[in-house]
């Protein structure tokens, strides 16, 4: 798993090069970064809030090529922006690694994490979901930017970031049921959306939603998205 080679590296180096310039017409900046305590420091200022377990550097260590995040900044140099990549490789499945994982890491910084079930629903895809496997989190952006198109292209960009740095089996992240149901995951490129994959009974400090949907996008579907964007006209898609 994950020794596939990439279909069409230049294509997905076109399409990240695209995707950045339309950002930068916007008059927005994109930066990338792979320092996790600079993403912890820059998510206390922006917003006043501690990074999740899974970046948080006094729970987990993810340096060394295994993460990156990526800032969105304005024309006053101001970030109203972010998202963050991390690289796993799990040897059983995601079904099985992610809950007692993520537990694990909220008991490491005291927070306590009560599953309602123990595990995701059987005849979850996530049952099949193994090797390389990139966490896709902390995707915020400044109300003033909440339109479909900016979502889209700073989540694909740094979906297809990810999946250049590492060629990875599949990403994955976790969502609410707002975010979920209203089309933006979709629209970033995960082509599989699951209701239910955490279900907690009593959810720690961070405002967790008491059920978890999983959005899931495994290589090929990211290969057949670069695909449809180097031979679909901008226009159509944005129609």
């Amino acid at each position: 798993m994950g020794k596939e080679s990439l279909r069409d590296p230049l294509g997905i180096a076109r399409v990240v090069a695209s995707l950045d310039e339309e950002l930068s017409e916007l008059g927005l900046k994109v930066g990338f970064h792979d320092d996790l305590d600079h993403f912890a420091s820059a998510k206390k200022g922006i917003r006043d809030e501690a990074a999740s377990p899974f970046f948080d550097p006094a729970v987990n260590e993810v340096a060394g090529g295994r993460f990156f995040w990526m800032s969105l900044t304005d024309a006053k140099n101001v970030i109203v922006g972010v998202q963050a990549f991390r690289l796993d490789t799990i040897t059983s499945s995601l079904a099985d690694w992610a809950p007692s994982y993520t537990i694990g890491l909220y008991m490491r910084r005291q927070e306590v994490l009560v599953p309602l079930h123990p595990t995701p629903p059987r005849g979850t895809i996530a049952e099949r979901i193994s090797g390389r496997v990139v966490y896709h989190g902390e995707l915020w952006m400044d109300r003033s930017l909440r339109n479909r198109r900016i979502v889209e292209a700073f989540g694909r960009l740094g979906m297809l970031l990810g999946l250049l740095r590492w060629n990875p089996d599949a990403i994955w992240a976790l969502a609410s049921q707002q975010m979920a149901t209203h089309g933006h995951l979709n629209r970033m490129g995960f082509s599989h959306l699951e209701r239910g994959f955490f279900r907690w009974q009593w959810g720690g400090g961070d405002g967790i939603d008491s059920v978890e949907w999983v959005a899931i996008a495994e290589r090929a579907g990211l290969e057949q998205m670069v695909e449809e964007m180097l031979t679909t006209p901008q226009q159509s898609r944005q129609a």
